[in-house]
């Protein structure tokens, strides 16, 4: 009888929890994106987003410093929405190194909340949220014995997708330190690059644009070129585990 009552009592607690997790998603792919939207409109998914997210800031000065953190954070766990324009803001209105700092905690904040909502989520609701194929591929990668090292290179490679490793590394046998100090370290040259060019913008010195737009251009040209071979490189160090 109390077998009975336990297995049953086993049974609401998956189905209650089933309902949390499909809440939960639904914040995250519709609830989140319908916010942005009727906050800053159709602009924060184009290319108009940078400006949309200065004037959102000038109006909002007093505690501009806690907004960017929050929309790059909000940035990282909806990976649909460009990361540029935020780090392009944020250096425009605080300077590089600010602006840089601020802009990393949201990223740390962001991927850290991306890990351990996957862990939550788990592994059935990642393949609603993305491709099942490239999850399992991904998650493969991350449990190789070379995780890390192939973490640094998805994050530091312009090109490379990267949209949701935070997700998979919470469903694999990563530990959440190791991943949140590579994954920053490797994201921060290329957040760095975003910040310089509002910076540039700011000051007004188009020329240092110029030259820095031609140099990530060369980068990612190459990176484009050389995509396979990067890819394949990622295999490699998987096999070679």
């Amino acid at each position: 009888m109390n077998d009975s009552r336990d297995k049953g009592d086993f049974s609401r607690h998956k189905k209650i929890l089933a309902v949390i997790k499909f809440a939960l998603l639904l914040f995250v792919i519709i609830g989140i994106p319908l916010f942005l939207y009727l906050k800053f409109g159709a602009d924060i998914f184009s290319k108009e987003a940078a400006n949309q997210v200065i004037t959102y800031l000038k109006a909002n000065r007093e505690i501009s410093f806690l907004l960017i953190i929050l929309i790059q954070a909000v940035q990282v766990i909806i990976c649909v929405l460009p990361g540029q324009p935020i780090q392009f803001a944020s250096s425009y209105m605080f300077g590089i190194w600010i602006g840089f700092i601020l802009s990393l905690c949201g990223a740390v904040i962001g991927a850290a909340i991306s890990f351990f909502l996957a862990k939550v989520l788990g592994r059935d609701i990642l393949y609603i949220l993305f491709d099942e194929t490239k999850v399992e591929d991904y998650k493969r990668k991350l449990n190789s014995g070379r995780g890390l090292l192939i973490v640094l290179l998805i994050y530091l490679v312009p090109g490379v997708p990267k949209d949701l490793v935070a997700y998979v590394a919470g469903i694999s046998e990563m530990k959440f330190r190791p991943f949140i100090l590579i994954s920053t370290a490797a994201r921060s040259p290329g957040m760095l690059g975003s910040l310089l060019l509002g910076h540039f913008y700011g000051a007004g010195n188009y020329r240092a644009i110029a030259v820095l737009l031609i140099a990530v251009s060369i980068i990612l040209i190459i990176c484009f070129i050389k995509r396979k071979m990067l890819i394949d490189l990622l295999d490699k160090i998987e096999e070679n585990n």
